[in-house]
């Protein structure tokens, strides 16, 4: 896929239709990948910037290997991630249900100036109630070092605890494995042309296949 001609369409907003704000394509496999800050967002009536390239990156995840995907296509003066209420997490439950969905991915990215890679975020574990969480946490956090990427850290300061993200709500609401992935922007600067950006894609549909491997244990 094109990544930088989908970038600049999450960036201008530019998506046919628009009016729900969020778009959500239906897979097969029971994980959900989405990107709720993949446009430009308001919290606290003040404007932040979208993560413009976590939309083009569930995209592709989404098409490669046929999970669900749910991404901000609109501005509507909302922070899907931070609001008391949220149009975007209620739908993510409702499908969740509707499609048996025993986990979430919930991709974001973090300033460069951040020492580390990734943070992955559990709510201190409290968003991870499956049998194995822990473990698979581990697991992941494994994969993505097995793939070349250094200092990945679990609930260092991105926890993902505060209770209107979409992993703790959509946790707490339908008993699902959530986890934020927070991916320093050092690592995906430049798009495919990037060798990071390549390592990291290459690791979450590694990831995917793991969790997609784990569903006879929910």
């Amino acid at each position: 896929m094109n990544f930088n001609l989908w970038e600049k369409t999450f960036i201008e907003e530019s998506f046919q239709s628009n009016q729900q704000g969020f778009h959500y394509i239906k897979g097969v496999l029971p994980i959900l990948l989405s990107a709720p800050h993949s446009v430009t967002q308001i919290r606290n009536g003040k404007e932040k910037q979208g993560e413009f390239l976590t939309g083009p990156m569930v995209i592709h995840l989404q098409e490669q290997l046929n999970c669900h995907a749910i991404f901000k296509t609109k501005n509507l003066r909302d922070d899907a991630n931070y609001d008391q209420k949220s149009s975007y997490r209620d739908f993510i439950k409702r499908i969740v249900r509707e499609h048996s969905i025993h986990f979430l991915l919930d991709f974001h990215i973090m300033a460069p100036s951040r020492p580390y890679s990734i943070d992955l975020g559990t709510g201190r574990g409290k968003n991870i109630p499956h049998s194995q969480g822990p473990t698979m946490v581990d697991h992941i956090q494994k994969t993505l070092i097995d793939h070349g990427i250094n200092d990945v850290l679990i609930d260092n300061i991105f926890t993902a605890g505060y209770p209107h993200t979409v992993s703790a709500d959509v946790s707490k609401s339908c008993n699902i494995f959530c986890l934020q992935m927070e991916l320093n922007w050092r690592l995906l600067e430049g798009g495919p042309k990037s060798l990071y950006f390549k390592k990291v894609l290459k690791a979450l549909e590694a990831i995917i296949h793991y969790l997609a491997s784990m569903e006879d244990h929910t």
